[in-house]
This record gives structure tokens, sequence and C-alpha cells, in this order.
């Protein structure tokens, strides 16, 4: 059965997405992403490997979808071996839930040296060829399975080596159908500035393939996400760091992207409803992994929250001592208190 991206999704306007992060893309976070205005959010990679060692059990929590409150939905594999992808697709496809997903997406943007020196990751920007035949492969078992196939990527390995250009028309010419460029190189991870040109470079590169086109990079709100797709001529933008402990800002930026008002765009949300979100979020994550777990993920979670509200500083030392929901909880009312007291 093909399928294509643009059956997925309204593509005559510019798609608004989360971009995916270890660390913060959970189901939890996912959907209430989504609530707020992002179209989709794939989520955090797993490793195809893995799956065909071991199914899906030991890496399901990465892989976990919820169709009702994530509207589209996309798994996120890396690897380094084309038959992995392929057999980690229809042993996904084989799970009652997993099945439902819409889109694969292939991690081919990772700078993590861990997963970079297993080859796999944006340590596939150094081996072009064998990254088209992942994507040849992948591709032809996702339309075999009813799925879209996509891949995120970089614009280069390091700044001696921006191979964009030629990168991206391998993926558009052996079959994905939407690419996502992350406008920094491996090398940089996340320091410096995205460049913009170069991504813009790439998407000039695969616009007669008719690939959907993401761009992503130091997207903070409405104006820089007008400015990335002026600038790059991409179709969508993806959101990622600026996102996390803002999923509001998706539906301020789709609103200044309509409008082109930032006045009746941006939206001050208060601290109340920030720790109100917080807590949702916190909750959600504990039904999926437990409260011990949940809380200590959310130790590097939490502070995007509430930062830059007075008192933030010492309010994230003690959230990150913080171990049950309880004890969350307690410190997020005694600050409300404070601040309704005006201490």
């Amino acid at each position: 059965m093909r399928r294509d991206f643009s059956d997925l999704f309204d593509t005559s306007r510019p798609l608004v997405a989360l971009s995916p992060m270890a660390g913060f893309s959970c189901v939890t976070f996912r959907g209430l992403c989504h609530g707020l205005g992002s179209d989709y959010a794939p989520t955090e990679l797993t490793r195809a490997r893995s799956i065909v060692m071991n199914g899906v059990t030991k890496s399901y929590r990465f892989m976990r979808i919820d169709p009702e409150k994530e509207g589209v939905t996309a798994i996120q594999l890396f690897g380094n071996t084309p038959g992995d992808f392929t057999e980690a697709m229809k042993i996904i496809c084989e799970d009652e839930l997993l099945s439902r997903v819409d889109i694969f997406d292939i991690n081919m943007g990772c700078p993590v040296q861990k997963v970079v020196k297993t080859g796999a990751g944006s340590g596939l920007l150094k081996t072009p060829e064998l990254a088209g035949k992942i994507v040849k492969s992948s591709r032809k078992t996702a339309e075999s399975l009813g799925k879209v196939l996509t891949v995120k990527t970089r614009i280069g390995f390091s700044d001696n080596n921006l191979n964009g250009l030629e990168f991206a028309k391998i993926l558009a010419d052996n079959g994905a159908q939407a690419i996502c460029v992350h406008g920094r190189s491996a090398m940089q991870m996340y320091a410096g500035k995205a460049d913009w040109e170069q991504i813009r470079l790439m998407r000039e590169s695969v616009k007669d393939y008719g690939v959907y086109f993401f761009a992503n990079g130091d997207v903070k709100d409405g104006p820089s996400a007008r400015e990335i797709l002026d600038v790059t001529g991409a179709d969508g933008v993806m959101i990622g760091r600026a996102a996390c402990g803002n999923p509001w800002l998706f539906s301020e930026v789709k609103d200044y992207l309509l409008c082109q008002n930032a006045d009746n765009a941006i939206k001050n949300i208060s601290f109340k409803e920030k720790c109100d979100m917080l807590l949702t979020e916190l909750h959600g994550r504990i039904g999926e992994v437990g409260e011990r777990t949940a809380v200590c993920e959310m130790r590097g979670v939490m502070p995007q929250y509430i930062k830059g509200f007075q008192g933030a500083a010492k309010m994230k030392v003690a959230l990150c001592r913080a171990s049950t929901e309880m004890e969350v909880r307690q410190i997020l009312d005694d600050c409300l208190r404070l601040r309704e007291d005006g201490l």
C-alpha cells in the first residue's frame, strides 16, 4: 500500500513539529505538545539492532505511542545496517499498539559519541553510500507495511565536511518522503549558531524530488519560525530545546505564522500554569515508568518549566533533590504560596 507524507497532514500550510530529543520526547510530553498545536513528534531514538535481537519489550518505553493523544505518530530508529532497520520495522508492526504508527523516522543526526562511534546517527554523514542503502531498503519495507519513511540529519559531520547538499540528494533519491535538517554539524553538537544558509542549500538540492522539508535549529518563538522558513524555503519547522518546559510554544508559533502579529501571538504563561503543566507531565511519566524513575528523569526537565521566574535557581536545587511526586508538589505549592504573599 503506497502512502505519502502529504496523506497524513494538511501540507498547504507550514507544519510545526516537535523535534525528537532523548530524555524529553516521552509519550506524555508529545501528547501535551500535540494538544497545544504540535502537528506531530517522533519518539526518542531506539536502536534498530536492539529490536532485532531482543524484540520490542526492552525498548518499548521509548517507542510507546498514543495515537489518541498524539494524532500522527512516528517511531525513530537508529543504526548502521540496512537489514536491522527493515527487520525492526517488521517486528514493531507485529505489536498491537506499535503497529498503529504512521511514520518510521531514521535518525542520521544524533551527535552523541556513543552513537556516532558505531557509525550510526550523524556518523552516517561520513558514509553517504551506506546511508542511501539504509533509506532505500527501509522505504521499501515501510511502504509494504503501509508506513511513511522520513529522515532527520544535519548539515555535515564537521565544519570542514559540510556535505549536506550531496547527502540530502542521496536521501531523497533513495526514497525519503520527508527530510528534517538541523543547521549544525555533528561536531558542533548544540553549540554556536545554526547555519540556516546551509539548510537553504540543502533544501534547494532536493526541491525537484517533491519531498517535504523541515528546517530545525534556533527556533524559539514565532518570529524566528517565520524567519527560518523565509530564509531556507523549508516547508515546515521542527522545534527542539526551546519547547522543553514550554509546550505552549507550538500554539504561539502557529498563531504567529497565521496572523503575522507578535502582539496577538505571544502568550504570557503564568507561574501557576507552568507548575500545573510540570505536574501534569510528571504524573503522566509516573504512569509510564513508575514514580522513582519518573521523578529522577524529570530532574533534567523540571528546571525548564520554571526558568526565568524569580527564585528559579533555588527552586531548581530543591526540585533536583526531590524523589517523590508529593515532594515535588510540596515544593511547588510552597513557592506558589510565597509568590502570592509577595515574598
